[in-house]
Protein backbone atom coordinates (compact mmCIF):
# COMPACT_ATOMS: atom_id res chain seq x y z
CA UNK A 1 0.00 0.00 0.00
CA UNK A 2 1.42 3.38 -1.02
CA UNK A 3 2.25 6.11 1.45
CA UNK A 4 -0.58 8.33 0.16
CA UNK A 5 -3.12 5.52 0.41
CA UNK A 6 -2.01 4.62 3.95
CA UNK A 7 -2.31 8.23 5.09
CA UNK A 8 -5.74 8.58 3.50
CA UNK A 9 -6.95 5.35 5.14
CA UNK A 10 -5.70 6.46 8.55
CA UNK A 11 -7.43 9.82 8.31
CA UNK A 12 -10.65 8.20 7.13
CA UNK A 13 -10.77 5.62 9.94
CA UNK A 14 -9.89 8.16 12.62
CA UNK A 15 -12.59 10.47 11.29
CA UNK A 16 -15.15 7.67 11.47
CA UNK A 17 -14.03 6.61 14.94
CA UNK A 18 -14.15 10.05 16.55
CA UNK A 19 -17.33 11.25 14.88
CA UNK A 20 -19.54 8.17 15.04
CA UNK A 21 -20.44 8.69 18.70
CA UNK A 22 -21.38 12.32 18.06
CA UNK A 23 -23.50 11.28 15.10
CA UNK A 24 -25.47 8.73 17.08
CA UNK A 25 -25.70 11.06 20.07
CA UNK A 26 -28.00 13.29 18.03
CA UNK A 27 -30.69 10.60 18.01
CA UNK A 28 -32.25 8.87 21.00
CA UNK A 29 -30.09 5.88 21.85
CA UNK A 30 -29.06 4.20 25.06
CA UNK A 31 -25.44 3.72 25.98
CA UNK A 32 -23.18 1.84 28.38
CA UNK A 33 -19.68 2.19 29.79
CA UNK A 34 -17.30 -0.34 31.23
CA UNK A 35 -13.79 -1.56 31.83
CA UNK A 36 -12.18 -4.89 30.94
CA UNK A 37 -8.80 -6.46 31.62
CA UNK A 38 -7.00 -9.75 31.16
CA UNK A 39 -4.09 -11.68 29.66
CA UNK A 40 -2.85 -11.06 26.12
CA UNK A 41 -1.03 -13.84 24.26
CA UNK A 42 1.10 -12.58 21.37
CA UNK A 43 2.17 -14.59 18.33
CA UNK A 44 5.25 -12.81 16.96
CA UNK A 45 8.63 -13.50 15.33
CA UNK A 46 9.98 -14.55 18.73
CA UNK A 47 9.80 -18.33 18.92
CA UNK A 48 9.02 -20.88 16.23
CA UNK A 49 6.17 -20.32 13.82
CA UNK A 50 3.45 -23.01 14.10
CA UNK A 51 4.83 -24.05 17.51
CA UNK A 52 2.42 -22.33 19.88
CA UNK A 53 4.26 -22.96 23.18
CA UNK A 54 7.40 -21.22 21.90
CA UNK A 55 5.85 -18.53 19.71
CA UNK A 56 3.30 -17.27 22.25
CA UNK A 57 4.27 -14.79 24.97
CA UNK A 58 1.78 -13.81 27.64
CA UNK A 59 1.28 -10.20 28.65
CA UNK A 60 -1.56 -8.01 29.90
CA UNK A 61 -4.19 -5.68 28.52
CA UNK A 62 -6.76 -3.24 29.87
CA UNK A 63 -9.54 -1.40 28.05
CA UNK A 64 -12.17 1.27 28.62
CA UNK A 65 -15.25 0.47 26.53
CA UNK A 66 -18.38 2.27 25.37
CA UNK A 67 -21.48 0.75 23.80
CA UNK A 68 -24.25 2.30 21.74
CA UNK A 69 -27.54 0.42 21.71
CA UNK A 70 -29.76 1.08 18.73
CA UNK A 71 -32.87 1.86 20.75
CA UNK A 72 -33.85 4.79 22.93
CA UNK A 73 -34.14 5.20 26.67
CA UNK A 74 -37.77 4.08 26.49
CA UNK A 75 -36.80 0.75 24.92
CA UNK A 76 -39.10 -1.14 27.31
CA UNK A 77 -42.04 0.16 25.30
CA UNK A 78 -40.49 -1.24 22.09
CA UNK A 79 -40.63 2.04 20.21
CA UNK A 80 -39.19 1.52 16.75
CA UNK A 81 -37.81 -1.93 17.49
CA UNK A 82 -36.25 -3.82 14.59
CA UNK A 83 -34.09 -6.88 14.11
CA UNK A 84 -31.03 -4.65 13.92
CA UNK A 85 -31.81 -2.76 17.13
CA UNK A 86 -32.75 -5.99 18.91
CA UNK A 87 -29.46 -7.78 18.12
CA UNK A 88 -26.63 -5.30 17.41
CA UNK A 89 -24.45 -3.04 19.56
CA UNK A 90 -21.78 -0.63 18.40
CA UNK A 91 -18.68 -0.91 20.57
CA UNK A 92 -15.83 1.59 20.82
CA UNK A 93 -12.83 1.31 23.08
CA UNK A 94 -9.43 2.59 24.12
CA UNK A 95 -7.06 -0.16 25.22
CA UNK A 96 -3.46 -0.67 26.24
CA UNK A 97 -1.35 -3.81 25.79
CA UNK A 98 2.17 -4.48 26.98
CA UNK A 99 4.62 -7.36 26.95
CA UNK A 100 7.98 -7.21 28.74
CA UNK A 101 9.09 -10.80 28.18
CA UNK A 102 9.50 -11.47 24.46
CA UNK A 103 12.24 -14.03 23.88
CA UNK A 104 13.20 -16.79 21.50
CA UNK A 105 12.19 -20.29 22.51
CA UNK A 106 11.94 -23.64 20.78
CA UNK A 107 14.45 -26.07 19.30
CA UNK A 108 16.60 -23.44 17.58
CA UNK A 109 17.17 -21.57 20.84
CA UNK A 110 17.12 -24.53 23.22
CA UNK A 111 19.56 -24.48 26.13
CA UNK A 112 21.00 -27.78 24.94
CA UNK A 113 22.16 -26.22 21.68
CA UNK A 114 25.72 -24.90 21.83
CA UNK A 115 25.81 -23.22 18.40
CA UNK A 116 26.65 -19.54 18.14
CA UNK A 117 23.31 -18.77 16.48
CA UNK A 118 21.39 -20.51 19.29
CA UNK A 119 23.23 -18.43 21.89
CA UNK A 120 22.49 -15.23 19.97
CA UNK A 121 18.82 -16.16 19.85
CA UNK A 122 18.75 -16.80 23.60
CA UNK A 123 20.48 -13.45 24.21
CA UNK A 124 17.73 -11.50 22.43
CA UNK A 125 15.06 -9.97 24.69
CA UNK A 126 12.16 -7.89 23.45
CA UNK A 127 9.38 -5.68 24.72
CA UNK A 128 6.41 -4.06 23.06
CA UNK A 129 3.49 -1.90 24.10
CA UNK A 130 0.63 -0.27 22.26
CA UNK A 131 -2.18 2.21 22.71
CA UNK A 132 -5.21 1.16 20.68
CA UNK A 133 -8.33 2.95 19.46
CA UNK A 134 -11.03 0.68 18.10
CA UNK A 135 -14.61 0.30 17.03
CA UNK A 136 -16.66 -2.73 16.09
CA UNK A 137 -20.12 -4.19 15.70
CA UNK A 138 -21.41 -6.95 17.96
CA UNK A 139 -24.22 -9.36 17.07
CA UNK A 140 -26.08 -10.68 20.12
CA UNK A 141 -28.00 -13.93 19.74
CA UNK A 142 -30.57 -13.04 22.41
CA UNK A 143 -33.05 -10.19 21.99
CA UNK A 144 -31.34 -7.20 23.56
CA UNK A 145 -34.53 -5.44 24.59
CA UNK A 146 -35.78 -8.54 26.39
CA UNK A 147 -32.37 -9.02 28.01
CA UNK A 148 -32.29 -5.38 29.11
CA UNK A 149 -35.63 -5.41 30.92
CA UNK A 150 -34.97 -4.86 34.62
CA UNK A 151 -37.75 -7.20 35.71
CA UNK A 152 -36.82 -10.01 33.30
CA UNK A 153 -34.84 -12.61 35.27
CA UNK A 154 -35.40 -15.38 32.74
CA UNK A 155 -32.56 -14.19 30.49
CA UNK A 156 -29.24 -13.94 32.33
CA UNK A 157 -26.75 -14.72 29.56
CA UNK A 158 -26.34 -12.77 26.31
CA UNK A 159 -23.77 -14.48 24.03
CA UNK A 160 -22.40 -12.53 21.06
CA UNK A 161 -19.86 -12.41 18.24
CA UNK A 162 -18.23 -9.32 16.78
CA UNK A 163 -15.94 -7.82 14.14
CA UNK A 164 -13.93 -4.63 14.44
CA UNK A 165 -11.12 -2.37 13.31
CA UNK A 166 -8.42 -0.75 15.44
CA UNK A 167 -5.75 1.92 15.06
CA UNK A 168 -2.64 0.91 17.03
CA UNK A 169 0.26 3.09 18.18
CA UNK A 170 3.03 0.70 19.19
CA UNK A 171 6.57 0.95 20.60
CA UNK A 172 8.84 -2.11 20.46
CA UNK A 173 12.22 -2.52 22.18
CA UNK A 174 15.13 -4.92 21.75
CA UNK A 175 18.18 -5.72 23.86
CA UNK A 176 20.83 -8.44 23.71
CA UNK A 177 22.92 -9.94 26.48
CA UNK A 178 25.67 -10.26 23.89
CA UNK A 179 26.17 -6.50 23.71
CA UNK A 180 24.78 -3.30 22.22
CA UNK A 181 23.28 -4.34 18.89
CA UNK A 182 22.98 -0.70 17.77
CA UNK A 183 26.79 -0.51 17.79
CA UNK A 184 27.63 -4.07 16.79
CA UNK A 185 24.78 -5.75 14.91
CA UNK A 186 26.68 -9.06 14.79
CA UNK A 187 25.56 -9.79 18.37
CA UNK A 188 22.22 -10.64 16.74
CA UNK A 189 21.54 -13.70 14.57
CA UNK A 190 22.33 -12.97 10.93
CA UNK A 191 18.74 -12.70 9.70
CA UNK A 192 17.95 -9.99 12.29
CA UNK A 193 21.08 -7.88 11.84
CA UNK A 194 19.43 -5.47 9.40
CA UNK A 195 15.80 -6.21 10.19
CA UNK A 196 15.11 -4.58 13.55
CA UNK A 197 12.52 -1.77 13.77
CA UNK A 198 12.24 -0.29 17.26
CA UNK A 199 10.95 3.16 16.37
CA UNK A 200 7.50 4.18 17.58
CA UNK A 201 5.07 3.47 14.75
CA UNK A 202 1.41 2.88 14.00
CA UNK A 203 -0.71 0.44 12.09
CA UNK A 204 -4.25 -0.88 11.72
CA UNK A 205 -5.56 -4.23 12.87
CA UNK A 206 -8.67 -6.33 12.40
CA UNK A 207 -10.45 -8.02 15.30
CA UNK A 208 -12.83 -10.95 15.64
CA UNK A 209 -14.38 -11.67 19.02
CA UNK A 210 -16.81 -13.93 20.84
CA UNK A 211 -18.12 -13.74 24.36
CA UNK A 212 -21.09 -13.42 26.64
CA UNK A 213 -22.63 -11.07 29.14
CA UNK A 214 -24.14 -12.08 32.45
CA UNK A 215 -26.81 -9.79 33.90
CA UNK A 216 -26.75 -8.75 37.53
CA UNK A 217 -29.03 -6.20 39.20
CA UNK A 218 -27.25 -2.99 38.29
CA UNK A 219 -24.56 -4.02 35.81
CA UNK A 220 -23.39 -6.77 33.49
CA UNK A 221 -20.34 -8.97 33.74
CA UNK A 222 -18.68 -9.62 30.37
CA UNK A 223 -16.30 -12.39 29.30
CA UNK A 224 -14.65 -11.83 25.93
CA UNK A 225 -12.09 -13.59 23.70
CA UNK A 226 -10.59 -11.57 20.85
CA UNK A 227 -8.29 -12.50 17.98
CA UNK A 228 -6.41 -9.55 16.52
CA UNK A 229 -4.48 -9.39 13.23
CA UNK A 230 -2.03 -6.52 12.72
CA UNK A 231 -1.39 -5.15 9.24
CA UNK A 232 2.32 -5.25 9.98
CA UNK A 233 5.02 -7.69 11.03
CA UNK A 234 6.88 -5.02 13.02
CA UNK A 235 4.68 -4.93 16.12
CA UNK A 236 7.38 -6.88 17.98
CA UNK A 237 10.23 -4.88 16.37
CA UNK A 238 11.34 -7.72 14.07
CA UNK A 239 10.63 -8.15 10.37
CA UNK A 240 12.97 -10.39 8.38
CA UNK A 241 12.20 -11.22 4.77
CA UNK A 242 12.52 -14.97 5.25
CA UNK A 243 10.05 -17.81 4.87
CA UNK A 244 9.74 -18.67 8.56
CA UNK A 245 8.90 -15.07 9.49
CA UNK A 246 6.65 -14.12 6.59
CA UNK A 247 3.43 -13.78 8.64
CA UNK A 248 2.19 -10.61 10.34
CA UNK A 249 1.94 -10.45 14.12
CA UNK A 250 -1.27 -11.49 15.88
CA UNK A 251 -2.57 -11.70 19.43
CA UNK A 252 -5.40 -13.14 21.48
CA UNK A 253 -6.92 -11.05 24.27
CA UNK A 254 -8.94 -12.82 26.97
CA UNK A 255 -10.74 -10.24 29.08
CA UNK A 256 -13.19 -10.02 31.93
CA UNK A 257 -15.00 -6.84 32.86
CA UNK A 258 -17.95 -4.88 34.18
CA UNK A 259 -20.44 -2.97 32.00
CA UNK A 260 -22.95 -0.49 33.40
CA UNK A 261 -25.91 1.31 31.85
CA UNK A 262 -25.36 4.70 33.48
CA UNK A 263 -28.88 5.91 32.75
CA UNK A 264 -30.46 2.95 34.53
CA UNK A 265 -28.06 3.30 37.44
CA UNK A 266 -28.63 7.06 37.85
CA UNK A 267 -32.41 6.69 37.59
CA UNK A 268 -32.39 4.04 40.30
CA UNK A 269 -30.15 5.95 42.71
Amino acid sequence: MGKYMKSTLKLFVLFIFFTISNTFAQIELSYEYGITAGPVTMQTDYGERHHLPSSTATSFGIAAVHYLNFYGNNYNWRNGASFFSDHFKLKSEISYYFNNSLEHKGRYAAEGSTSTQAQKLRDMKGKTKSLNFGTGLEFHFKNLEDYGLLFNDDIKFAPYIGLGLQFNIYTPELTSKGGDWTIDSTVLPEKWQNNVYVEKDNTFSFTASAGTRYKLNDFDLVLDARWQYFITDKYDGLDANVTENRFNDTLIYFSFGVISNMETFSNKY
